[in-house]
């Protein structure tokens, strides 16, 4: 989700403030269906910028969100994913290493194709 307020005094650069929140929620069941792990959380951030208004305000938005996107996909990638394979790979389970090792292929399998499925705010 994307909140955008513009400021536009005449003649001067127009004042940005863009408000993002992106919320995840995965769940992950093992393969003989004896785990299930359950994670969500929500990231918010926020972005002020003056752009000159030349370009229009569409197109400056558009930047603004497409740069905000990428640094939260960056974030969210690298803390919030690798953290939970940090702690799923971690976690004590009174199952075989083999099974283990297993579900945490799928999970990160599953991470992994989700995040490349991700498709660009427009």
């Amino acid at each position: 989700k994307a909140v955008v307020s513009t400021q536009s005094t005449g003649g001067r650069p127009s004042h940005y403030k863009l408000t993002t929140t992106v919320m995840t929620r995965m769940k992950q069941r093992s393969q003989d269906g004896s785990q299930e792990m359950n994670l969500g959380g929500s990231l918010m951030r926020q972005k002020e910028e003056d752009l000159p208004s030349d370009n229009g305000h569409i197109i400056n938005i558009g930047q603004l969100v497409e740069s905000m996107e990428n640094n939260i996909r960056q974030q969210i990638e690298g803390v919030y994913f690798g953290k939970t394979r940090d702690v799923v790979n971690g976690v004590r389970s009174l199952t075989e290493l083999s099974q283990k090792k297993s579900f945490s292929r799928v999970m990160n399998a599953e991470l992994t194709g989700a995040i490349s499925k991700r498709k660009p705010l427009e």
